[in-house]
């Protein structure tokens, strides 16, 4: 049961550590190249959430907020502080819709392995991203694989794949370390003073 309050463990994050960036498709790799350049020139310094759009998913589930999960039967629910976003994880044996509206964090399904759940994840919305800078396209499918370590340390592997974005599936894995507190209120709107315009 790992049912509770949990954040990135940065003691042990690898992100810090500088984890394998993806491996991209030539057309997106030039992408990318263009939004590093425009950034060096002053540009895209801001990305959609200065206007309090969410991240959406994978990049929701590792922001520097803690997220809550909550089991109940048939579906798992997960409360992100970060932009006061929920997760629905069904595990009632349902498929994905055969035509999922497009959502900031996708549809997911999920099952257990043991004592792991596995979590399948598609229909996003075009907004959202795979890492900064780093579009999706209609055929973007997360998976992901939580698992308590310890009773103080939780682990998710999330694999991405994307066809016409990612040469090849990519896989970060982040360790979370249990919080002993409670979520607090996130209205991004309030007091707004880091809003972006059109050039970021």
């Amino acid at each position: 049961d790992w049912q509770g309050i949990w954040e990135l463990d940065w003691q042990h994050n690898p992100r810090l550590m500088g984890s394998a960036p993806p491996t991209l498709v030539p057309a997106a790799q030039a992408k990318l190249t263009a939004y590093k350049r425009d950034q060096q020139k002053g540009e895209n310094l801001q990305t959609d959430s200065a206007n309090c759009l969410p991240p959406g998913m994978p990049q929701i589930m590792t922001e520097p907020y803690p997220i809550e999960f909550l089991f109940n039967p048939g579906k798992v629910v997960v409360v992100i502080e970060a932009y006061s976003q929920v997760r629905h994880i069904y595990t009632d044996g349902r498929p994905h819709p055969a035509d999922p509206d497009p959502a900031f964090q996708g549809n997911s399904i999920g099952h257990w392995e043991g004592d792991t759940l596995v979590v399948d994840t598609v229909g996003f919305v075009p907004e959202s991203q795979i890492a900064p800078g780093i579009g999706h396209s209609d055929h973007l499918h997360i998976v992901e694989r939580i698992r308590k370590v310890d009773p103080e340390h939780m682990q998710i592997e999330t694999t991405i794949n994307d066809p016409q974005v990612l040469a090849k599936p990519w896989t970060t894995v982040h360790p979370y370390v249990r919080v002993h507190d409670d979520l607090r209120e996130y209205v991004c709107e309030e007091n707004n003073h880091d809003s972006a315009d059109a050039q970021g």
